[in-house]
């Protein structure tokens, strides 16, 4: 009985390991894992004071961390002392974790709250973009940020490049609603981004994928579980 038990164990392992995705034509292909590298540009549209130095905000490096269990992260480089550090979705909690290089806190919230909505499709010439040679499709809408105490809401534009040689599982995000993650997912049919264009007129920021690192990971485990956490 014992010997059955773990030869089930044993299979079932095996078909975990050997889990493939079925794209929208039909063809299996294997999640990716691992992580994705990014350089990041900010170009300055604006020199107000509101607006001025964004790559002190967003870094000049991006590193997107696709993990087993589906959590996904993101760790910034060279951004200034109040820049960001970190982003980090729970699949299996809802969460969203944010943290800024200015504190050792993490900012909580659930990933079932919508920050921004789509306004509608972004209209214009697709322009052709190739990255690390995979020729890449694109989304392109616009959106508005959700209005609080001090915004009416900024309207902007994004833009999302992928390609179907590229997949996570898209139902892990369904209910991902932080920065229209599950839209994305669902509309790119799991196809993680290898560029994407956030312009708000008076700044645009893009990242664009420098290298591409299967089965590679790299996690701050002890500050998830170490950093006092601020809901909000």
């Amino acid at each position: 009985m014992k010997k059955i038990t773990f030869c089930l164990i044993v299979l079932l392992g095996i078909t975990q390991g050997c889990k493939t995705i079925m794209t929208t034509e039909g063809k299996k292909i294997k999640p990716f894992r691992g992580i994705i590298l990014y350089d990041v540009k900010v170009e300055q549209k604006s020199d107000s004071s509101f607006e001025k130095n964004k790559q002190a905000l967003y870094g000049t490096e991006m590193r997107l961390t696709v993990f087993k269990n589906g959590n996904l992260q993101r760790q910034y480089s060279g951004a200034s002392s109040t820049g960001f550090s970190m982003y980090y979705i729970d699949i299996k909690n809802q969460e969203i974790l944010k943290k800024y290089n200015n504190s050792d806190s993490l900012y909580v919230h659930p990933s079932s709250v919508q920050n921004i909505r789509k306004i509608s499709d972004l209209r214009g010439e697709k322009l052709v973009q190739s990255v690390l040679d995979y020729e890449l499709k694109e989304i392109a809408i616009t959106a508005q940020e959700a209005p609080s105490r001090l915004s009416a809401g900024r309207y902007f534009t994004i833009k999302y490049w992928y390609t179907d040689a590229l997949k996570i599982d898209k139902t892990n995000y369904a209910g991902v609603n932080d920065d229209l993650l599950g839209y994305f997912m669902n509309k790119a049919d799991g196809s993680i981004y290898l560029k994407y264009e956030i312009d708000y007129f008076t700044y645009k920021v893009t990242y664009t994928a420098r290298e591409i690192a299967p089965g590679t990971y790299e996690k701050t485990k002890e500050m998830l579980e170490e950093s006092p956490r601020i809901l909000n």
